[in-house]
Protein backbone atom coordinates (compact mmCIF):
# COMPACT_ATOMS: atom_id res chain seq x y z
CA UNK A 1 0.00 0.00 0.00
CA UNK A 2 3.04 2.40 0.15
CA UNK A 3 2.72 2.94 -3.26
CA UNK A 4 -0.47 4.96 -3.67
CA UNK A 5 -1.90 2.04 -5.34
CA UNK A 6 -4.59 1.23 -1.87
CA UNK A 7 -5.59 5.25 -1.75
CA UNK A 8 -6.22 5.41 -5.55
CA UNK A 9 -8.73 2.91 -5.36
CA UNK A 10 -10.90 4.42 -2.72
CA UNK A 11 -13.28 5.79 -5.43
CA UNK A 12 -13.16 2.75 -7.85
CA UNK A 13 -16.55 1.87 -8.72
CA UNK A 14 -18.07 4.92 -7.93
CA UNK A 15 -19.84 7.23 -11.28
CA UNK A 16 -18.68 10.97 -11.27
CA UNK A 17 -21.42 11.98 -9.24
CA UNK A 18 -20.66 9.80 -6.29
CA UNK A 19 -16.76 10.78 -6.53
CA UNK A 20 -17.59 14.20 -5.68
CA UNK A 21 -19.86 13.44 -2.58
CA UNK A 22 -16.97 11.32 -1.20
CA UNK A 23 -14.51 14.23 -2.31
CA UNK A 24 -16.68 16.41 -0.44
CA UNK A 25 -17.31 14.76 2.67
CA UNK A 26 -13.53 14.37 2.68
CA UNK A 27 -13.02 18.14 2.51
CA UNK A 28 -15.86 19.03 4.85
CA UNK A 29 -14.19 16.74 7.63
CA UNK A 30 -10.55 18.13 6.95
CA UNK A 31 -12.28 21.79 7.62
CA UNK A 32 -14.76 20.50 10.31
CA UNK A 33 -12.71 16.93 12.04
CA UNK A 34 -16.11 16.97 14.67
CA UNK A 35 -19.37 17.32 12.25
CA UNK A 36 -22.16 17.39 13.81
CA UNK A 37 -25.55 16.88 12.84
CA UNK A 38 -27.36 19.87 14.47
CA UNK A 39 -23.85 21.85 14.05
CA UNK A 40 -22.16 23.99 10.77
CA UNK A 41 -22.41 21.53 7.68
CA UNK A 42 -24.65 19.33 9.29
CA UNK A 43 -26.18 18.61 6.16
CA UNK A 44 -23.75 16.63 4.83
CA UNK A 45 -23.71 13.91 7.56
CA UNK A 46 -25.80 12.03 6.07
CA UNK A 47 -23.50 11.59 3.15
CA UNK A 48 -20.64 11.09 5.56
CA UNK A 49 -23.06 7.81 6.69
CA UNK A 50 -23.43 6.50 3.49
CA UNK A 51 -19.77 6.39 2.28
CA UNK A 52 -18.39 5.70 5.69
CA UNK A 53 -16.19 2.91 4.34
CA UNK A 54 -14.97 4.65 1.06
CA UNK A 55 -14.03 7.57 3.99
CA UNK A 56 -12.60 5.56 6.49
CA UNK A 57 -10.26 3.73 4.00
CA UNK A 58 -9.22 7.25 2.29
CA UNK A 59 -8.00 8.72 5.24
CA UNK A 60 -6.73 5.50 7.05
CA UNK A 61 -4.60 4.73 3.66
CA UNK A 62 -3.62 8.58 2.81
CA UNK A 63 -2.99 10.18 5.95
CA UNK A 64 -3.47 7.47 8.84
CA UNK A 65 -6.43 9.05 9.90
CA UNK A 66 -9.22 7.64 11.67
CA UNK A 67 -12.71 8.49 11.43
CA UNK A 68 -15.47 7.49 13.67
CA UNK A 69 -18.97 7.60 12.36
CA UNK A 70 -22.38 7.67 15.07
CA UNK A 71 -25.49 8.52 14.05
CA UNK A 72 -25.15 11.98 14.98
CA UNK A 73 -21.63 13.24 14.06
CA UNK A 74 -18.62 12.27 12.24
CA UNK A 75 -15.35 12.58 13.97
CA UNK A 76 -12.19 12.44 12.25
CA UNK A 77 -9.27 11.88 14.21
CA UNK A 78 -6.25 14.17 13.72
CA UNK A 79 -3.37 12.98 15.38
CA UNK A 80 0.15 13.70 14.62
CA UNK A 81 -0.02 16.62 12.32
CA UNK A 82 3.32 18.79 12.48
CA UNK A 83 2.34 21.65 15.46
CA UNK A 84 2.78 24.84 13.48
CA UNK A 85 2.02 27.25 16.81
CA UNK A 86 -0.47 29.38 14.88
CA UNK A 87 -3.67 27.18 14.62
CA UNK A 88 -6.18 26.91 18.06
CA UNK A 89 -8.92 27.62 19.80
CA UNK A 90 -10.72 31.29 19.57
CA UNK A 91 -12.77 32.94 21.60
CA UNK A 92 -16.01 34.85 20.48
CA UNK A 93 -14.89 38.00 19.72
CA UNK A 94 -12.19 36.02 17.71
CA UNK A 95 -8.80 36.32 19.74
CA UNK A 96 -6.95 33.58 20.35
CA UNK A 97 -7.21 31.74 23.36
CA UNK A 98 -4.38 32.70 26.10
CA UNK A 99 -2.41 29.86 27.62
CA UNK A 100 -4.77 30.45 30.44
CA UNK A 101 -8.39 29.61 28.62
CA UNK A 102 -6.44 26.51 27.60
CA UNK A 103 -5.67 25.24 30.78
CA UNK A 104 -8.98 26.34 32.36
CA UNK A 105 -10.50 24.03 28.89
CA UNK A 106 -8.28 20.85 30.20
CA UNK A 107 -9.59 21.19 33.41
CA UNK A 108 -13.21 21.57 32.30
CA UNK A 109 -12.75 18.27 30.53
CA UNK A 110 -11.01 16.71 33.34
CA UNK A 111 -13.84 18.25 35.36
CA UNK A 112 -16.77 16.54 33.43
CA UNK A 113 -14.89 13.34 32.47
CA UNK A 114 -17.68 11.10 34.72
CA UNK A 115 -20.28 13.42 35.11
CA UNK A 116 -23.54 12.99 34.52
CA UNK A 117 -26.30 14.04 31.88
CA UNK A 118 -26.42 17.69 33.35
CA UNK A 119 -24.31 19.90 35.97
CA UNK A 120 -24.86 23.07 37.42
CA UNK A 121 -22.55 26.03 36.93
CA UNK A 122 -21.33 26.69 40.26
CA UNK A 123 -20.67 22.10 40.89
CA UNK A 124 -18.63 22.64 37.98
CA UNK A 125 -16.38 25.46 38.86
CA UNK A 126 -15.84 23.53 42.13
CA UNK A 127 -15.03 20.89 40.36
CA UNK A 128 -12.96 22.65 38.11
CA UNK A 129 -10.73 24.16 40.62
CA UNK A 130 -10.67 21.19 42.60
CA UNK A 131 -9.02 19.39 39.27
CA UNK A 132 -6.64 22.49 39.21
CA UNK A 133 -5.92 22.07 43.05
CA UNK A 134 -5.30 18.13 41.92
CA UNK A 135 -2.65 19.32 39.47
CA UNK A 136 -0.71 21.78 41.32
CA UNK A 137 -2.26 24.73 39.48
CA UNK A 138 -2.94 28.10 41.68
CA UNK A 139 -6.07 29.22 40.07
CA UNK A 140 -7.69 32.92 40.73
CA UNK A 141 -10.88 34.41 41.26
CA UNK A 142 -10.91 37.18 39.60
CA UNK A 143 -12.46 38.69 36.58
CA UNK A 144 -9.42 37.50 34.44
CA UNK A 145 -9.82 33.65 35.41
CA UNK A 146 -13.60 33.71 35.61
CA UNK A 147 -13.57 35.39 31.36
CA UNK A 148 -10.79 32.61 30.57
CA UNK A 149 -13.37 29.78 32.71
CA UNK A 150 -16.23 31.38 30.53
CA UNK A 151 -14.30 31.17 26.95
CA UNK A 152 -13.35 27.28 27.63
CA UNK A 153 -16.79 27.04 28.54
CA UNK A 154 -18.39 28.85 24.98
CA UNK A 155 -15.75 27.08 23.29
CA UNK A 156 -17.45 23.48 24.50
CA UNK A 157 -21.04 25.12 23.58
CA UNK A 158 -19.64 25.89 19.95
CA UNK A 159 -18.26 22.30 19.95
CA UNK A 160 -21.86 20.91 20.85
CA UNK A 161 -20.40 19.29 24.24
CA UNK A 162 -22.16 21.40 26.31
CA UNK A 163 -25.65 23.26 25.99
CA UNK A 164 -26.85 25.90 28.48
CA UNK A 165 -30.50 24.48 29.20
CA UNK A 166 -30.89 27.22 31.54
CA UNK A 167 -29.48 30.46 31.83
CA UNK A 168 -26.27 31.13 30.31
CA UNK A 169 -22.58 30.94 31.28
CA UNK A 170 -21.76 34.30 29.93
CA UNK A 171 -22.98 36.64 32.58
CA UNK A 172 -20.74 34.56 35.47
CA UNK A 173 -17.76 36.20 34.30
CA UNK A 174 -18.67 39.59 35.19
CA UNK A 175 -21.14 38.10 38.41
CA UNK A 176 -19.60 34.70 40.27
CA UNK A 177 -23.12 34.45 41.92
CA UNK A 178 -25.23 33.54 38.32
CA UNK A 179 -26.04 30.27 38.18
CA UNK A 180 -26.83 27.94 35.10
CA UNK A 181 -27.80 24.70 33.97
CA UNK A 182 -25.60 22.99 31.85
CA UNK A 183 -26.47 19.58 30.08
CA UNK A 184 -23.34 17.44 28.80
CA UNK A 185 -23.14 15.55 25.45
CA UNK A 186 -21.49 12.37 27.26
CA UNK A 187 -20.92 10.32 23.85
CA UNK A 188 -19.15 13.65 22.22
CA UNK A 189 -17.50 14.52 25.51
CA UNK A 190 -16.03 11.37 25.09
CA UNK A 191 -14.78 11.29 21.47
CA UNK A 192 -13.24 15.33 22.07
CA UNK A 193 -9.55 14.68 22.48
CA UNK A 194 -8.35 13.53 19.32
CA UNK A 195 -4.57 12.05 20.63
CA UNK A 196 -4.64 8.87 22.36
CA UNK A 197 -4.94 9.95 26.29
CA UNK A 198 -4.27 6.17 27.17
CA UNK A 199 -0.80 5.95 25.48
CA UNK A 200 0.73 9.52 26.19
CA UNK A 201 3.65 9.69 28.73
CA UNK A 202 3.56 13.01 28.99
CA UNK A 203 1.65 16.15 28.36
CA UNK A 204 4.11 17.53 26.26
CA UNK A 205 3.52 14.01 23.98
CA UNK A 206 -0.19 14.74 24.19
CA UNK A 207 0.50 18.24 22.54
CA UNK A 208 1.89 16.90 19.81
CA UNK A 209 -0.87 14.47 19.16
CA UNK A 210 0.69 11.53 21.07
CA UNK A 211 3.26 8.44 20.91
CA UNK A 212 5.18 8.18 17.29
CA UNK A 213 2.74 6.52 14.92
CA UNK A 214 5.64 4.91 13.34
CA UNK A 215 8.35 5.21 10.56
CA UNK A 216 5.57 5.98 7.87
CA UNK A 217 7.26 8.69 5.68
CA UNK A 218 4.46 8.46 3.66
CA UNK A 219 1.88 9.93 6.26
CA UNK A 220 3.88 12.60 8.12
CA UNK A 221 4.69 14.19 4.58
CA UNK A 222 0.99 13.76 3.08
CA UNK A 223 -0.23 15.70 6.33
CA UNK A 224 2.02 18.77 6.36
CA UNK A 225 1.11 18.94 2.62
CA UNK A 226 -2.44 19.08 3.56
CA UNK A 227 -2.45 20.60 6.96
CA UNK A 228 -0.08 23.19 6.36
CA UNK A 229 -0.04 24.14 2.92
CA UNK A 230 3.58 25.90 2.66
CA UNK A 231 5.77 22.92 2.86
CA UNK A 232 9.31 23.84 2.17
CA UNK A 233 11.90 20.84 1.36
CA UNK A 234 14.34 22.12 3.85
CA UNK A 235 12.53 21.70 6.53
CA UNK A 236 11.57 17.67 6.03
CA UNK A 237 14.00 14.75 7.07
CA UNK A 238 16.09 13.39 3.89
CA UNK A 239 13.83 10.30 4.03
CA UNK A 240 10.99 12.56 3.67
CA UNK A 241 12.78 14.78 0.86
CA UNK A 242 13.70 11.05 -0.88
CA UNK A 243 10.21 10.03 -0.44
CA UNK A 244 8.45 13.04 -1.84
CA UNK A 245 10.67 13.81 -4.84
CA UNK A 246 10.01 9.88 -6.20
CA UNK A 247 6.34 10.75 -5.75
CA UNK A 248 5.69 14.01 -6.84
CA UNK A 249 3.73 13.26 -10.05
CA UNK A 250 1.60 10.31 -8.28
CA UNK A 251 0.97 12.64 -5.00
CA UNK A 252 -0.23 15.21 -7.05
CA UNK A 253 -3.00 13.10 -8.59
CA UNK A 254 -3.88 11.96 -5.78
CA UNK A 255 -4.08 15.13 -4.03
CA UNK A 256 -6.41 16.62 -6.71
CA UNK A 257 -8.82 13.40 -7.05
CA UNK A 258 -9.37 12.77 -3.24
CA UNK A 259 -8.99 15.98 -1.94
CA UNK A 260 -9.17 18.93 -5.17
CA UNK A 261 -6.31 20.37 -4.26
CA UNK A 262 -3.29 21.19 -6.44
CA UNK A 263 -0.07 20.93 -6.04
CA UNK A 264 2.27 23.51 -7.05
CA UNK A 265 6.13 22.83 -7.15
CA UNK A 266 9.15 24.56 -7.07
CA UNK A 267 13.17 24.49 -6.38
CA UNK A 268 12.50 25.39 -1.90
CA UNK A 269 9.53 23.42 -2.01
CA UNK A 270 5.44 22.16 -2.63
CA UNK A 271 2.55 24.36 -1.72
CA UNK A 272 -1.15 23.08 -2.11
CA UNK A 273 -3.72 25.08 -3.47
CA UNK A 274 -7.44 24.91 -2.56
CA UNK A 275 -8.85 26.82 -5.96
CA UNK A 276 -12.23 26.91 -4.19
CA UNK A 277 -10.79 28.65 -0.80
CA UNK A 278 -12.72 26.41 1.92
CA UNK A 279 -9.80 24.22 3.32
CA UNK A 280 -8.59 27.48 3.93
CA UNK A 281 -9.20 29.39 7.59
CA UNK A 282 -6.91 32.36 6.83
CA UNK A 283 -7.60 34.63 3.63
CA UNK A 284 -4.55 35.66 2.10
CA UNK A 285 -3.91 38.54 0.53
CA UNK A 286 -7.00 39.73 2.63
CA UNK A 287 -8.85 43.27 2.48
CA UNK A 288 -7.54 43.96 6.30
CA UNK A 289 -5.01 46.73 6.69
CA UNK A 290 -2.49 44.22 7.75
CA UNK A 291 -3.17 41.77 5.06
CA UNK A 292 -2.37 44.35 3.01
CA UNK A 293 0.75 46.26 4.21
CA UNK A 294 2.17 42.36 4.72
CA UNK A 295 0.99 41.85 1.38
CA UNK A 296 3.51 45.03 0.23
CA UNK A 297 6.13 45.26 2.67
CA UNK A 298 6.82 40.86 1.96
CA UNK A 299 7.10 42.35 -1.95
CA UNK A 300 9.82 44.67 -0.82
CA UNK A 301 11.51 42.92 1.41
CA UNK A 302 11.89 39.70 -0.94
CA UNK A 303 10.66 40.64 -4.37
CA UNK A 304 12.84 41.47 -7.37
CA UNK A 305 13.24 44.83 -6.58
CA UNK A 306 14.35 43.73 -2.95
CA UNK A 307 17.48 46.25 -2.15
CA UNK A 308 19.10 43.17 -0.41
CA UNK A 309 17.92 39.39 0.02
CA UNK A 310 20.10 37.56 2.00
CA UNK A 311 19.49 33.63 1.58
CA UNK A 312 18.32 31.86 4.71
CA UNK A 313 17.66 28.53 5.77
CA UNK A 314 15.18 26.56 2.88
CA UNK A 315 15.72 29.89 0.93
CA UNK A 316 13.68 31.80 3.83
CA UNK A 317 14.77 35.36 3.92
CA UNK A 318 16.13 36.76 7.09
CA UNK A 319 14.44 40.47 8.30
CA UNK A 320 15.24 42.32 11.34
CA UNK A 321 11.67 42.76 12.75
CA UNK A 322 12.93 46.30 13.24
CA UNK A 323 13.44 46.68 9.09
CA UNK A 324 9.98 45.00 8.77
CA UNK A 325 8.51 47.97 10.75
CA UNK A 326 10.52 50.32 8.92
CA UNK A 327 9.50 49.27 5.74
CA UNK A 328 5.79 48.43 6.99
CA UNK A 329 5.62 52.17 8.11
CA UNK A 330 7.12 53.47 4.96
CA UNK A 331 4.08 52.38 3.64
CA UNK A 332 1.46 53.26 5.94
CA UNK A 333 2.70 56.78 5.12
CA UNK A 334 3.02 56.44 1.33
CA UNK A 335 -1.12 55.31 1.45
CA UNK A 336 -2.27 57.02 4.76
CA UNK A 337 -6.14 57.27 3.43
CA UNK A 338 -5.55 53.20 2.38
CA UNK A 339 -5.30 52.15 6.09
CA UNK A 340 -7.37 51.94 9.84
CA UNK A 341 -6.17 54.48 11.71
CA UNK A 342 -6.01 52.20 14.90
CA UNK A 343 -3.82 49.39 12.91
CA UNK A 344 -0.98 52.09 11.62
CA UNK A 345 -0.74 54.05 14.88
CA UNK A 346 1.92 52.17 16.41
CA UNK A 347 4.82 51.46 14.22
CA UNK A 348 6.14 48.69 16.46
CA UNK A 349 2.98 47.47 17.44
CA UNK A 350 2.29 47.49 13.12
CA UNK A 351 5.61 45.21 12.96
CA UNK A 352 4.77 42.59 15.18
CA UNK A 353 1.08 42.38 14.06
CA UNK A 354 2.69 42.34 9.96
CA UNK A 355 4.89 39.14 10.92
CA UNK A 356 1.83 37.54 12.88
CA UNK A 357 -0.19 37.40 10.13
CA UNK A 358 2.88 36.55 7.47
CA UNK A 359 2.67 33.68 10.33
CA UNK A 360 -0.32 32.92 10.50
CA UNK A 361 -0.70 32.38 6.42
CA UNK A 362 2.03 30.21 6.85
CA UNK A 363 4.98 32.59 4.77
CA UNK A 364 6.93 33.64 7.34
CA UNK A 365 8.77 32.45 11.12
CA UNK A 366 9.40 34.27 13.78
CA UNK A 367 13.03 33.77 15.59
CA UNK A 368 13.78 35.15 18.54
CA UNK A 369 16.88 37.19 19.64
CA UNK A 370 19.73 35.45 20.52
CA UNK A 371 23.27 35.76 20.70
CA UNK A 372 23.54 39.27 19.65
CA UNK A 373 20.88 39.11 17.33
CA UNK A 374 18.01 41.22 16.75
CA UNK A 375 14.62 39.30 16.58
CA UNK A 376 13.58 38.90 12.74
CA UNK A 377 10.96 37.04 10.82
CA UNK A 378 12.04 34.64 7.71
CA UNK A 379 9.89 35.04 5.24
CA UNK A 380 9.56 32.36 2.62
CA UNK A 381 9.84 31.95 -0.82
CA UNK A 382 6.72 31.64 -0.91
CA UNK A 383 5.21 34.90 -0.18
CA UNK A 384 6.55 36.05 -3.58
CA UNK A 385 3.58 33.68 -5.10
CA UNK A 386 1.43 36.59 -4.04
CA UNK A 387 3.30 39.56 -5.28
CA UNK A 388 0.87 42.73 -5.72
CA UNK A 389 0.29 43.24 -9.35
CA UNK A 390 -1.27 46.34 -10.78
CA UNK A 391 -4.31 46.63 -12.42
CA UNK A 392 -4.46 46.03 -16.25
CA UNK A 393 -3.00 44.15 -18.70
CA UNK A 394 -0.81 41.33 -16.79
CA UNK A 395 1.75 41.49 -19.80
CA UNK A 396 2.82 43.93 -21.93
CA UNK A 397 1.45 42.57 -24.92
CA UNK A 398 -1.74 42.76 -22.87
CA UNK A 399 -2.11 38.45 -22.67
CA UNK A 400 -2.95 37.24 -19.57
CA UNK A 401 -0.46 35.76 -16.85
CA UNK A 402 0.96 32.08 -17.71
CA UNK A 403 -1.04 29.94 -15.36
CA UNK A 404 0.99 28.57 -12.44
CA UNK A 405 3.50 25.98 -13.52
CA UNK A 406 2.35 22.23 -13.23
CA UNK A 407 4.11 19.84 -10.93
CA UNK A 408 7.28 18.90 -12.89
CA UNK A 409 9.85 17.79 -10.53
CA UNK A 410 13.51 17.42 -11.55
CA UNK A 411 16.02 19.92 -12.37
CA UNK A 412 14.71 23.12 -14.17
CA UNK A 413 12.20 23.67 -11.65
CA UNK A 414 11.50 27.89 -10.99
CA UNK A 415 12.91 29.12 -8.23
CA UNK A 416 10.77 30.78 -5.89
CA UNK A 417 7.26 29.93 -5.55
CA UNK A 418 6.63 33.51 -7.48
CA UNK A 419 5.87 33.77 -11.24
Amino acid sequence: MGDGWAEATVLEGLDSIEAAQVRRCARVLLRRPLLRADGPEGEVLPAVRRYTDRLQALFAGYLGYRLVVEPGFARLYKTGRTPDGVRGAHKANGAPFTPRAYAYLALVLAALTGSGGQVLLSGLVSEVRAAGAEAGLELGAGIVDRRALVAALRHLIDLGVLAETDGSVGPWAEDAGREALLTVNVELLSHLVAAPLGRSSSAAELAAGGPPAGEDERHRVRRRIVEDPVVLTADLTPEQRDWLRTRLRAEAELLEELFGLHLEVRSEGVLAVDPDGYLSDLLYPGHGTLSRIALLAADELVGPGAQERPDGEGGRVPVPLDRLGEVAAAIAERYPKAWSKEAVRDTGRLARSVAQTLVQAGLARLVPAADGLPESVEISPAAARYRPRPDGPDEEDGEQAAEPAAPSPGEGQESLFGP
